[in-house]
């Protein structure tokens, strides 16, 4: 993977998110992921209990827009009696952000240290030394904004999104150093909800993630070499010249938000409209894009097969706090609450560059081994690690051991080196790369911990895809048609393009709809959302039911609809999806040789595409004086997003009654604004509204139509 290759730039800091969360239907059943409709009656999900607002209410019976400033009100409510595997004992109906923005930043992000390609080090003077690190938004009145994080399912833990508009890195003294833009976007992977295993760890904390993105060669690329007297950065402008462009991931973990639902419920009724950001750590790597490489897909060998291991929690750093319990995850069946003395956990998912010519591996493991202090960050002591390369047929080799420090993580951006260019077993090891898989062992529990999987790795950097369910005909056309999109895939092996055809299957899951709560189990889909052109339906796969519902117990299998497809040699492959239905639901691409990443199958070790298909709205029938009407398209657009996304009441004076509610200036001052950021071609813009991408083209060509009435 190209970040993981000389040369380098590693950076540590803080993080900063602050998603809107009344979507996420944790704890009250809001509205219909598919539809995008509320639900006429929506409840809260037991065992919680409405303890405000007075009287309480486990139902909010909601018959039209004029309901909207008490569905607030009730959403900002305030539950107790939620089971702490589920984040309790309280919270509110709608989640802990309400009035999220869903900005998402580096701040007091600084350069740590520099791997230069050649063995000389980089001068401690080198101005890129403490250089600071900012990931940006696009430009608003000449203002760069914040990049945004985006879920595409609203009802998942693993489909976040980040858009960003810069990366920007600036001498000490305030050079620009770097300023490449646009990146692509950025998904997460790697997601370790034992990163923190500290007893009085919350919210968030136990829980990291990667993302990465890309920005290829061209005019936004700039790197500024001549600007300061800086080695390192003119070998890193040299290196990108010959390849693609720069590649970087970045981690967050250690996140944490401040206020507690009764906080954020008085603030509420005092009118006092706050934000509650997680507020975290991020830890990353600067590299390059090689030729012909993904943008935004973690590439190289991947350790995905984790092994269980017991540990001793450590004393907790911390008094456990209130505000909120450890997240939960059911994969894992982890509780820090529960009564035993050993718990069980998993070491997170790593990613392996071989570079054979320097006799180097480099190993990411940024999302790999835990922490167990809150208050330190001090690695979780387990004892003597070693990277081993295990042939197909033979013993262990030892590449060499794995340090695993709270200072090297940080210094290095999570990523390690391991020479064995002095080990006696050199030629035995480069031969044994080339078939034999990578494996963490470990002394203190005498197994491997992780290891390489062994058959087709399938990778995507149309890691997120939007289309329509269906759309309008073309001109002199009759019947809607409908959508498409494409999903381009690659295959590796070992960490390079697949040198041979193989047949693929493709798995279609989705996020349990009928049972919400903050575990978000995957289960698969009743019937598909869309067709792949050339799939060809086979028997359906079965596995343990590791996701048992609240409705339907845990029957001891689950069937999961499949199709094939053959994938050339090379790797690479077009799908072409054509929508069904809408609504949104994952594609796995599965090795049917490996069938599913064992001991343990889980979504944050396995390869897959999030689908989004966005419902049919044709308002094209209804002539102008209806559109123009506030009552029309405040029941059809605005009313929708002051109730889900209420951040931008704070701008737009678009209501409910409860809220700063001024027609006539949405008309007079906003609707030029508003045409423009809904514009489709701002959709991959940070500056696109709505920020959540759940607008479809009929909503778009309606508030499109009612602009240029104001206009």
């Amino acid at each position: 993977m190209t970040y993981l290759a000389r040369p380098r730039i590693n950076f540590f800091g803080k993080s900063y998110s602050n998603p809107s969360t009344a979507n996420n239907n944790d704890f009250a059943e809001v509205f219909d992921v598919d539809t995008l409709q509320f639900k006429p009656t929506m409840t809260v999900i037991p065992p919680a209990t409405v303890e405000r607002p007075e009287p309480p209410a486990q139902q909010f019976e909601w018959s039209g827009s004029q309901d909207n400033p008490a569905l607030r009100k009730w959403l900002m409510g305030k539950l107790t009696g939620i089971k702490k595997q589920d984040g309790g004992p309280d919270g509110q109906q709608a989640h802990w952000n309400y009035y999220g923005d869903h900005a998402t930043e580096f701040r007091e992000t600084f350069v740590t240290t520099i791997v230069p390609s050649g063995p000389a080090p980089v001068p401690a003077g080198d101005p890129l030394l403490g250089a600071k690190v900012e990931i940006l938004g696009d430009v608003y009145y000449e203002q760069r904004k914040s990049p945004v994080i985006v879920d595409v399912d609203p009802l998942g833990l693993v489909t976040s999104q980040i858009f960003t508009g810069q990366l920007k890195v600036t001498a000490p003294d305030g050079t620009p150093l770097i300023e490449a833009e646009p990146p692509t976007r950025a998904f997460s992977y790697f997601i370790n909800p034992f990163k923190m295993l500290d007893p009085s760890a919350r919210d968030f904390q136990p829980v990291s993630a990667i993302f990465i993105f890309s920005v290829p060669k061209g005019a936004g690329l700039k790197i500024n070499p001549a600007a300061v007297a800086s080695p390192a950065l003119a070998e890193l402008a040299a290196a990108v010249a010959s390849g693609a462009g720069l590649n970087v991931r970045y981690c967050f973990y250690d996140a944490i938000y401040k206020l507690t639902p009764e906080q954020r419920y008085d603030d509420f009724t005092k009118q006092n409209y706050v934000v509650n950001p997680y507020l975290g750590k991020v830890l990353g790597t600067i590299g390059v894009l090689r030729a012909a490489e993904l943008a935004s897909a973690p590439m190289g060998r991947k350790l995905y097969v984790e092994t269980k291991f017991e540990y001793t929690p450590p004393v907790p750093s911390a008094p456990l706090a209130s505000a909120a319990a450890p997240i939960r995850v059911h994969r894992y069946r982890h509780s820090h609450d529960d009564a035993e003395a050993q718990k069980n956990a998993w070491l997170g998912p790593a990613l392996a560059e071989v570079d054979q010519t320097n006799t180097v591996i480099a190993l990411d493991l940024s999302s790999t081994f835990p922490e167990d202090n809150v208050e330190t960050r001090t690695k979780m002591p387990l004892g003597q690690m070693q990277l081993r390369i295990e042939p197909a047929s033979g013993m262990p080799l030892v590449i060499g051991e794995i340090p695993n420090t709270k200072e090297s993580y940080e210094a290095g951006g999570g990523v390690v080196e391991i020479s064995y260019r002095d080990s006696p077993d050199r030629a035995a090891i480069d031969a044994a790369l080339a078939k034999g898989h990578l494996a963490i062992w470990s002394h203190q529990y005498q197994k491997d911990l992780l290891a390489e999987v062994q058959g087709i790795d399938i990778q995507t950097d149309d890691r997120a895809v939007y289309l329509e369910e269906r759309l309008p005909p073309a001109a002199g056309g009759s019947g809607a048609i409908p959508g498409t999109a494409t999903v381009r895939i690659q295959a590796f092996e070992r960490g390079r393009p697949l040198d041979r055809q193989a047949t693929i299957n493709l798995e279609y899951w989705m996020c349990s709809k009928d049972y919400i709560n903050p575990n978000k189990p995957i289960v698969p889909v009743p019937s598909p959302y869309f067709a792949v052109a050339g799939a060809t339906r086979i028997a359906d796969t079965v596995y343990p039911n590791r996701y048992p519902t609240q409705t339907t117990g845990a029957p001891p299998t689950i069937s999961v609809i499949t199709e094939q497809v053959t994938v050339p040699a090379g790797g690479a492959l077009t799908l072409n999806l054509t929508a069904l239905r809408p609504g949104v639901s994952m594609i796995r691409f599965v090795d049917p040789a490996i069938s599913q990443v064992v001991p343990n199958f889980a979504w944050d070790n396995c390869d897959f595409s999030i689908v989004r298909i966005l419902p049919y709205d044709d308002y094209s029938s209804y002539p102008d004086a209806v559109i123009n009407d506030w009552k029309f398209i405040y029941d059809h657009f605005f009313g929708y997003f002051s109730v889900m996304y209420p951040v931008m009441s704070k701008v737009m004076p678009w209501g409910p009654d409860n809220a700063p509610n001024d027609p006539p200036e949405v008309r007079k001052v906003y609707a030029d604004l508003i045409r423009t950021f809904t514009d489709e071609k701002m959709w991959e813009s940070t500056l696109y509204m709505p920020i959540t991408r759940e607008m479809s083209a009929g909503k778009r060509a309606l508030i499109q139509r009612w602009c240029n009435l104001q206009l």
